[in-house]
């Protein structure tokens, strides 16, 4: 067993080196193949994060009537928290809301001097459990006389969620691509490689040697240009995404971007699976339709 995993591992670089110029051009388009899909990985992954972020802020604001008693505010709470899809109903009166403002424009002095008394209304602040439900809360709300206006975001909000959920969405298509063009080339590749070694598969195969015995070492080939490629890029990948990521960071600090090891840890280990997977699954399907025992 481990005397002929050892010819196929020498199989597998004799091949390599035969087809030098081929082998190195294939490693070469599978690094950049998968360096664009370590870059969409890493951007869907930021998306996904600034979403949750961005979510996770998206409050419903209802502002309330001056005139509202407190048993009509109460009705308007509870109605609130039975509503399907709130997770949270946090009441905030005039003074506390005043106060909030005082502390937000606290070096603007100015601008508070002219204000001689509280002009802001009572409100709830309520959290959902999914953006979707932002519309439908609004609309039931605004169905009690004593609530001047409930505030989500409206369109701007849907249009923000819609255009980074499309930019996620075309960079997963854009990976599928990807990854079906790297399977083409790794099967044009170990093609060549067969025919290139002709004689010798047709001699293994006259002295009697199964076609599996004859498609291992090919395998192995795609398997390690597969492993190699995937290892370079997920380096690349690494030490550019630290690089660049933290001067993004530096002029764009409000943007959420994922900066620790994990992001890198994933995406690494993606791209190596998705690496020797290519080589492998090229490889078997290069070899699928090559009867051996007809050479």
């Amino acid at each position: 067993m481990l005397r002929n995993l050892l010819f196929f591992i020498k199989e597998a670089f004799l091949s390599t080196k035969k087809n030098g110029i081929m082998s190195f051009a294939t490693i070469v388009s599978l690094i950049a193949t998968l360096l664009i899909v370590g870059l969409f990985l890493i951007i869907s992954l930021n998306i996904d994060n600034i979403l949750s972020d961005i979510e996770s802020q998206l409050v419903a604001i209802v502002y309330l009537s001056d005139s509202a008693t407190e048993e009509e505010v109460n009705e308007i709470i509870q109605n609130a928290i039975e509503t399907e899809g709130v997770k949270e109903v946090k009441y905030i009166s005039k003074e506390d809301a005043f106060q909030k403002l005082k502390s937000d424009l606290s070096e603007h002095e100015e601008i508070l001097a002219g204000i001689t008394e509280n002009p802001l209304p009572a409100s709830l602040e309520i959290t959902v459990t999914d953006t979707a439900y932002l519309e439908e809360i609004s609309f039931n709300l605004n169905q009690f006389e004593k609530i001047d206006e409930v505030n989500y975001g409206g369109q701007l909000t849907k249009n923000l969620l819609l255009i980074l959920n499309l930019v996620r969405r075309s960079g997963l298509a854009i990976i599928y691509i990807l990854v079906f063009i790297s399977i083409l080339l790794m099967v044009s590749v170990i093609k060549i490689s067969v025919h290139s070694r002709y004689e010798e598969i047709e001699i293994m195969a006259l002295v009697g040697a199964t076609s599996w015995f004859i498609r291992w070492p090919f395998i192995i080939e795609g398997f390690l240009k597969g492993l190699l490629s995937s290892l370079a890029a997920s380096f690349i990948v690494s030490r550019g995404y630290l690089y660049y990521m933290e001067k993004i960071k530096l002029s764009i600090p409000f943007i959420n971007i994922i900066l620790d090891n994990q992001i890198l840890l994933r995406v690494s280990v993606i791209l190596i699976l998705l690496g020797v997977f290519i080589g492998i699954f090229g490889s078997i399907i290069s070899l699928r339709k090559i009867s051996f025992g007809e050479l």
